[in-house]
């Protein structure tokens, strides 16, 4: 379990700096609110996939902790 956790903890820190720089990205690039600047079309992808690696995390998280629930009660009827 300690692993799992380790794992989920660093795709949320991964996520965290994605979506930071993506907001750096968009903030530096938003003077021109386009779709051919490309900068804040990055900064913009930046975001959205930070967003999906933080609910991976949290859903992967959830589901490891939930299958560990599910085999303790056979591990306890042996």
């Amino acid at each position: 379990m300690k692993n799992g956790l380790d794992m989920f903890k660093a795709l949320k820190w991964i996520a965290a700096i994605v979506i930071a720089c993506g907001i750096i990205c968009s903030a530096v690039h938003i003077t021109e609110f386009s779709d051919s600047n490309l900068g804040l079309m990055i900064g913009i992808g930046f975001l959205f996939g930070g967003v999906q690696i933080w609910m991976f995390s949290a859903i992967a998280g959830l589901l490891l902790r939930s299958g560990e629930q599910q085999a303790k009660p056979s591990e306890e009827r042996s």
